[in-house]
């Protein structure tokens, strides 16, 4: 088949969203799929997978369209990109439009209506604006990642979609001896209990509480180190918080990893941490995490308990306290570490590995 993944994001930042369209697109490609990535034009650097073609175009932010609301801002913005992108979806002739978000599916609809394409909304999350439910019922397929965003789309509309679960690259995500260059860039000691969280940074992804556990930890004489990584509004606040708690010998924001280089660190991970305060629609970087055999600590929210289940530790949102218990049990237990390191693996390579994902899709769009 020849697919489109249509998502303005996945070529002007990096995230759970964008790493999905990534890793989808190349599982596709892998299956003999031709496989197009739509995005908007930016400076940002991404990593362009072989076989893979690239479709970028101009857009207006939505800071630009007047304040009537966020989704009516994030939906114009989307609107701008698909004015320019349309004639591409038309002319490129495709069996299939894949669609993330849901501001998208009037553009696809047109695109759809003068090709021969079909149209696939995968929802990952609750992005919902009048005339939602009349939009989703027009397209042709409709997935979710999780039964947690399929029960929420379908409280609020009344239509619930098939669960289509993300998936892992579970052979670049595995695990890895400790990496002796990288250990020595990051200047670890053999003493040292490493700590990595991986998430865009962003009020919602709740970081400012693992900091705050950490830092008791340390205070309570625990040798910690750790690494935070990703980009995003919230890092000016983060680093101010680890200054005001004098923890800048313990705490280092790394900024964005290409994606295809996180195994690596998480070679030299005892534990992954994961505060998120929102409702996650799937957790991706959990379950990444998860493959590479690192225990991990997260908070019980939306579905990120059907990610992790029982190979790993959850607690409240939004609770430090909480947190800091759960990493002291993991550090302080090498048996509950290495439970939770082969169990999570095994989880992730049982539940949501891309080959076992893409044959789902396939067998869920051939039998309509």
């Amino acid at each position: 088949m020849k697919i489109a993944l249509y998502n303005l994001t996945t070529t002007t930042k990096s995230g759970g969203i964008e790493t999905f369209n990534w890793e989808l697109a190349k599982a596709l490609a892998k299956r003999g799929h031709a496989v197009h990535i739509y995005g908007g034009e930016s400076s940002f650097v991404y990593e362009n997978p072989p076989g893979i073609q690239v479709f970028t175009y101009p857009f207006i932010r939505r800071e630009r369209f007047p304040n009537f609301g966020t989704r009516f801002r994030r939906f114009m913005e989307r609107l701008s990109l698909g004015f320019h992108a349309l004639s591409d979806l038309i002319k490129q002739n495709y069996d299939y439009l894949y669609l993330i978000k849901p501001y998208d599916i009037p553009i696809a609809l047109l695109a759809s209506a003068r090709s021969k394409a079909r149209v696939i909304f995968g929802s990952s999350g609750t992005e919902f604006f009048p005339g939602y439910r009349q939009a989703v019922k027009k397209v042709d397929y409709f997935f979710t990642c999780s039964e947690f965003n399929a029960s929420q789309i379908e409280d609020y509309c009344g239509i619930r979609p098939v669960v289509v679960p993300n998936g892992v690259d579970t052979e670049l995500f595995k695990p890895l001896s400790p990496d002796e260059e990288l250990k020595r860039t990051l200047k670890l000691c053999e003493q040292d209990m490493t700590i990595m969280t991986v998430g865009r940074l962003v009020g919602l992804k709740g970081i400012k509480y693992a900091i705050m556990a950490v830092g008791k930890l340390i205070k309570k004489g625990y040798g910690l180190k750790y690494f935070i990584i990703g980009e995003g509004e919230e890092r000016d606040n983060l680093e101010e918080l680890v200054e005001t708690m004098q923890l800048e010998k313990h705490i280092f924001l790394l900024g964005n990893i290409p994606n295809s280089a996180l195994p690596r660190y998480y070679s030299l991970a005892k534990i992954a941490v994961f505060s998120s305060i929102a409702e996650e629609a799937f957790g991706i970087s959990i379950a990444e995490a998860m493959a590479c055999g690192v225990p991990s600590v997260s908070t019980a929210v939306g579905a990120v308990p059907e990610v992790m289940g029982d190979a790993g530790l959850l607690v409240p949102p939004r609770d430090d306290d909480a947190l800091a218990h759960a990493i002291e049990r993991i550090i302080s237990d090498d048996t509950l570490r290495k439970q939770f390191s082969v169990s999570g693996r095994k989880r992730i390579e049982e539940n949501f590995s891309w080959d076992s994902v893409v044959e789902n899709f396939e067998k869920r769009i051939a039998g309509r």
